[in-house]
């Protein structure tokens, strides 16, 4: 009867963990799915009402039918190819293959079943009561729903503050290069190939950018997308000046150099606030490590000698 129980709600929480995701993927509405409803109903063709649900399911198998493909591609060839949700999280962790989508997708279904059936057989060998076990499998369904994202973000994190750091680097030798006559595509092929050992990231995002502007993207859509992809507040007002600047004619190189000065000095700022920080950071371990045992160093044969005082008895002498 009780393991009858427990796999009922190992079931219930399966189905429904699986509905949720079911939902949020229906609500997101795929361009390339509505091209080719529209493309279908032009040539005459229904469409399923269950096309979200197939469409899901293609997403985890990695299976794509040719115009499926097709209209995907004709589809990323006159949009911004802008990302939302995981793919978006994918992106700015630095995963941004087809596998690395499935990976992804199968994580967040794999990981809760993993964790609710690793929590029940440790409930069980255990010999915990049922309800604390229902308890325990609900905390590791939960633990493994969020933990895919959780370690995306962490990469993000790091991506980030890596981007953040060389940015002002990348940003002056971009400005030797258009001092020197360069364009700003050759600029970023410049920065793209000296940044691939000290600032992989960067190169990776820039080499992007320019392969983006090569295929024929627009280099304002080009360049918001990096601000997408990246999520650096740095690069977003890069982008931005790069943007204005173009617009409005003016000196690509003057402009290069006071906004990459303007950069230095924020990343000295934040390293100057990390440096402040540090004094507030030790008063924990100061507290809460060093000082008992210090304490107890210093304190302690003193304590042991008026205790010897003023308890004889309990030292086992006479007080001598």
């Amino acid at each position: 009867m009780i393991l009858l129980i427990a796999a009922s709600v190992f079931l219930a929480t399966s189905l429904g963990i699986m509905a949720i995701l079911w939902w949020v993927e229906s609500r997101k509405a795929s361009i390339p799915r509505r091209f080719q409803e529209v493309m279908a109903l032009s040539g005459g063709a229904a469409v399923s009402s269950w096309g979200w649900a197939t469409g899901w399911v293609e997403k985890l198998r990695g299976k794509k039918d040719r115009d499926d493909r097709r209209s995907e591609e004709i589809v990323a060839r006159v949009t911004s190819g802008e990302l939302e949700g995981g793919g978006l999280l994918l992106s700015r962790a630095g995963y941004r293959t087809a596998a690395a989508t499935r990976i992804y997708w199968w994580a967040r279904i794999a990981t809760p079943l993993f964790f609710a059936v690793g929590t029940f057989a440790f409930g069980k060998t255990a010999g915990m009561p049922n309800r604390v076990i229902l308890l325990l499998v609900a905390a590791g369904a939960v633990a493994g729903l969020t933990l895919p994202d959780a370690i995306l973000k962490m990469k993000a994190r790091k991506r980030r503050e890596e981007i953040t750091d060389s940015l002002p680097d990348g940003l002056d030798l971009m400005t030797v290069c258009v001092e020197a006559g360069l364009g700003i595509n050759s600029a970023f092929v410049k920065i793209a190939e000296e940044f691939r050992i000290s600032s992989p990231v960067l190169s990776e995002e820039f080499d992007v950018v320019n392969r983006e502007m090569v295929a024929g993207k627009p280099r304002a859509e080009a360049l918001r997308a990096l601000a997408t992809r990246t999520g650096v507040e740095d690069v977003k007002s890069f982008v931005a000046m790069l943007i204005q600047t173009e617009k409005l004619g003016t000196s690509l190189a003057q402009s290069l150099r006071v906004h990459s000065d303007s950069l230095r000095v924020k990343r000295r700022q934040r390293a100057e606030e990390a440096a402040a920080k540090t004094t507030i950071k030790l008063v924990f371990p100061l507290v809460f490590l060093l000082f008992p045992a210090l304490f107890i160093v210093i304190l302690g044969p003193g304590v042991l000698q008026i205790m010897r005082v003023l308890f004889p008895a309990m030292s086992g002498g006479n007080g001598g």
